[in-house]
């Protein structure tokens, strides 16, 4: 019997509880973990919430992100064995596999192995933000040496993995956040240039920094109203990749500044590189594998450094969703399992 956390109706952080259940054994292709931390992500909350990309079944699971140990290994599975201290990345749907609890059963493919030098709870901050962050800048932004990057909403975990990818690839970063309070962490990650946009225009900014050319591509998880300064933001030629829809307001093509710039926009998953049977979309192995050779050597040699920004333990996780719903945090919510 095992601790995990579910929802039975759809709601605020209130309706997650945490219910003793028998997991079985794990299926062809499967592995059944036992976990030591668990990583929250924006898209947990839009799961609870069914805002998300795919519709819960109820009762549900929830979470992508997990560091543990295998306990015990399906049918067909080659890559680990009993014992191993592995990471998940993002690669199933929560509702099936998903790893908040003391243990969780996860597809072989969607684990890597947890690097020495990192911590439990930062083994656990790695899967989602960081797969989402390569495949993003360098394989649809082809972000290289001199390039000029823009980050929106950067003091997440997503952010401050793009800020470390983007300069491990050449590139010069400018990160945006509403308040002053975390522009000092933004720059102590490696920022270049960080702009507090409840204080000063963007665009305006981008124009000063960039010396008029504007910047190569947009990374934003916030849409709405934004996306016409953020276009303008861009080069010629520029690409605007959205992750996230953190403004729900319909959003206004400029349409004629798309056309005069040459600009590229791109609606972005990562589930199109590492998969999501349920949806469709399989796994794109040599992308994966490619992804796994950047980050996890710099990951074990400390060039790569997630960012914890608060932990609670699992008995908390209502009190972790509410953080994670306030914005406050600097870096990724983190809950330890014992």
């Amino acid at each position: 019997m095992a601790r995990i956390v579910r929802f039975h109706e759809f709601g605020g952080p209130d309706v997650l509880k945490i219910e003793g259940l028998e997991l079985p054994d794990p299926k062809q292709g499967e592995v059944r973990i036992s976990v030591k931390a668990v990583g929250l992500n924006r898209a947990d909350a839009l799961w609870r919430l069914n805002q998300y990309i795919d519709v819960p079944k109820l009762p549900s699971k929830l979470g992508y992100d997990a560091a543990g140990t295998v306990e015990a290994i399906g049918p067909g599975v080659e890559n680990v064995a009993v014992g191993d201290r592995i990471l998940t990345f993002p690669a199933f749907s929560q509702g099936d596999y998903g790893v908040y609890g003391e243990a969780a059963i996860v597809p072989a493919n969607a684990i890597w192995p947890w690097p020495e030098k990192l911590s439990a709870a930062e083994a656990a901050c790695v899967g989602v933000q960081y797969t989402t962050v390569y495949f993003a800048l360098k394989t649809m932004g082809q972000v290289g040496a001199g390039d000029t990057v823009l980050l929106t909403a950067a003091t997440g975990g997503v952010g401050f993995a793009g800020i470390e990818v983007a300069k491990q690839l050449g590139a010069s970063v400018i990160a945006t956040t509403r308040k002053q309070a975390k522009a000092a962490a933004l720059l102590e990650a490696g920022a270049d240039h960080v702009i507090i946009t409840d204080e000063e225009d963007l665009a305006t900014r981008v124009q000063e920094i960039t010396d008029g050319k504007g910047v190569k591509m947009v990374f934003d998880p916030i849409a709405g109203q934004s996306i016409p300064t953020l276009l303008d933001c861009l080069a010629i030629s520029g690409r605007y990749v959205l992750y996230g829809i953190l403004d729900q307001a319909d959003p206004v093509l400029p349409a004629m500044s798309v056309l005069a710039k040459n600009i590229s926009l791109h609606g972005y998953t990562v589930f199109a590189y590492t998969g999501y049977p349920q949806m469709g979309m399989p796994q794109q192995t040599e992308a994966v594998a490619e992804a796994r050779e950047f980050l996890l050597p710099r990951l074990a040699d400390g060039q790569l450094k997630p960012v914890v920004s608060e932990t609670f333990p699992l008995e908390d996780v209502v009190a972790a969703h509410q953080s994670l719903e306030s914005n406050q945090q600097t870096g990724k919510i983190v809950l330890q399992v014992s």
